[in-house]
């Protein structure tokens, strides 16, 4: 079943699974997705509501525009509140992931569990940024905004919106492609089709920092699983070119950063990258219910 809700300030489309089912799992897909892409949890987690926002500018939610990381968090306590969560668990992916963590380190009391897919961002560098390459790096994030509402890219039709899924995730099922596609486009105005994000969602990257994150994982008490694969920093890679050859500090950067939530699991998938539950969809499954199915902690 799928509803609509008042978030923050904007209207939320939100698909319910399994509504009467005696536990909830909340399910937050990363940027440039949809919450369709989270439906491969359905038939592992029968015993649980599975409630699965598209985050505002994503899928049939709306694009207003503004995408700061209090306002997709805000969005998540409405989610909760709309659907009656006193109490239940929250998993997040990439930017899912941040809005995740950032909700249990300021609302935990709702949380039984939380699980985190590759949501910790890149790895730190290893020096610190100059005051001339913070002051570059802020330029090029305002400069990226100016343009961001007349960056939508136009496809000829569904096809190429497939071609384009595996190409960037050669792993991915044909048959979930597909699916992905026909969720995660519309027609455009010009003819063709065209991604239903909204490429603007990306300001949500100069609204916060990840020192400011790292202080608030201090804060998270809820049994939390960590979900990573062992190709994680190709992804990152296309973004940050100087992380070449430092798959070491990529691993301890990962590991500290799993060391500031007290008592936080972590499992690595071989053989998958950032979209864990594209490449592994099977392990990653497992890897949920495994964490889902565990005895309470407290």
């Amino acid at each position: 079943m799928r509803y609509t809700i008042q978030g923050a300030d904007c209207r939320l489309s939100v698909a319910v699974y399994n509504a009467s089912a005696p536990k909830t799992l909340v399910v937050l897909h990363g940027m440039r997705d949809h919450g369709g892409s989270f439906e491969l949890l359905l038939p592992v987690l029968p015993d649980f509501r599975v409630i699965i926002p598209d985050l505002r500018g994503h899928g049939l939610s709306d694009q207003d525009g503004v995408y700061t990381l209090t306002h997709f968090t805000a969005d998540l306590l409405q989610v909760f509140d709309a659907f009656e969560v006193d109490q239940g668990y929250l998993l997040g992916h990439s930017l899912g992931g941040h809005v995740a963590a950032r909700f249990a380190a300021l609302f935990g009391h709702r949380l039984l569990g939380l699980i985190l897919v590759d949501g910790f961002g890149p790895p730190r560098q290893q020096a610190r940024l100059s005051r001339e390459q913070f002051a570059t790096l802020q330029a090029q994030q305002v400069q990226a905004l100016q343009n961001a509402g007349r960056s939508r890219k136009i496809m000829a039709d569904s096809a190429l919106a497939v071609a384009r899924y595996q190409s960037n995730n050669p792993r991915l099922d044909s048959a979930l492609a597909a699916h992905l596609a026909k969720q995660g486009v519309k027609p455009a105005a010009e003819g063709g089709v065209t991604w239903r994000w909204d490429p603007r969602a990306q300001m949500v990257w100069s609204t916060f920092s990840h020192e400011e994150s790292e202080v608030l994982l201090g804060n998270i008490a809820c049994p939390t699983c960590v979900i990573t694969g062992s190709e994680g920093l190709s992804y990152w890679l296309r973004m940050h070119p100087e992380l070449a050859g430092q798959q070491q500090h990529y691993e301890r950067e990962l590991a500290r950063r799993v060391g500031l939530i007290a008592g936080a699991q972590s499992i690595v998938l071989e053989g998958a990258g950032h979209m864990v539950h594209y490449d592994a969809p099977d392990a990653f499954s497992q890897a949920v219910l495994n964490f889902l199915s565990a005895p309470p902690l407290f």
